[in-house]
């Protein structure tokens, strides 16, 4: 879904977009790049993205990535999503102004959880109160020295794991030191306990955990097609397709 124009900060039309409660999945097959489960571009203030699930988003080289706010996105609020499986990184801002990233569950993805490409004096982005899952990958990268002291970006109340039981690293620094730097103050590391995060059933047992960040759940079943069973089969994308899928993707990253 793609949504805004006009790169950098020059006037957009683009306003209070509403993308919500759709069920984005399967995109890219390893032929494109630069992309994104929603897509937004330039200034769109008032936009919302929510309640939409998003996953198995997978690019040819770069991109891929669940979330995506590029080129000058300003005023877009990201809340109650659920983004999984994507190539990239669940949510990735090129660059932009004043965005809000909250109350989402970005899990499973597979180069790194987190992509932020462009230092700008103003607040690029706020996140907080999400839930960041990692079985593989890293947790967040910038290509820039000293990136982590120059951003201005806003990071609070979120709950981390590494399903591997690895340590995190914050642009390169431990979770301490980037609570030092005075980020993420009131985060926590702990288990959100999916029930099977490995069959991507990503429902929270650990409600100790989530109250400490002030997560709110929502349910993420309520997106995509709705309506009666017949109706919900039919869109229902084929498990030979799936498998097609997948078999791609093993391939590339075999390559």
């Amino acid at each position: 879904m793609s949504a805004g124009w006009v790169w950098g900060y020059a006037h957009s039309p683009s306003k209070r977009n509403r993308i919500a409660f759709n069920h984005i999945h399967h995109l890219g097959w390893g032929e494109l790049c630069d992309m994104g489960g929603v897509y937004m571009l330039g200034a769109s203030e008032g936009s919302t993205v929510s309640n939409n699930v998003i996953h198995h988003i997978y690019s040819y080289e770069y991109g891929g990535w669940g979330l995506y706010t590029d080129e000058g996105s300003y005023g877009i609020v990201m809340e109650n999503n659920l983004v999984y499986a994507c190539k990239d990184a669940g949510f990735h801002q090129h660059y932009g102004k004043e965005n809000i990233i909250r109350n989402n569950v970005f899990a499973s993805n597979f180069i790194r959880a987190i992509q932020f490409s462009r230092l700008e004096e103003h607040l690029s982005y706020s996140f907080t109160n999400n839930i960041i899952y990692l079985d593989r990958g890293k947790l967040i990268t910038f290509n820039g020295e000293d990136a982590y002291r120059k951003a201005n970006i806003r990071y609070d109340y979120n709950c981390y794991w590494d399903a591997r039981k690895q340590p995190l690293e914050f642009y390169g620094k431990s979770f301490d030191e980037w609570k030092k730097l005075g980020r993420d103050e009131h985060s926590i590391l702990a288990d959100p306990l999916f029930i099977d995060p490995a069959g991507y059933d990503f429902r929270i047992r650990n409600r100790q955990a989530i109250r400490k960040i002030k997560f709110k759940p929502f349910d993420y079943s309520l997106a995509g097609v709705y309506g009666d069973d017949e109706w919900k089969t039919k869109a229902a994308m084929p498990e030979e397709l799936k498998k097609k899928f997948d078999d791609v993707i093993l391939s590339l990253m075999k390559r």
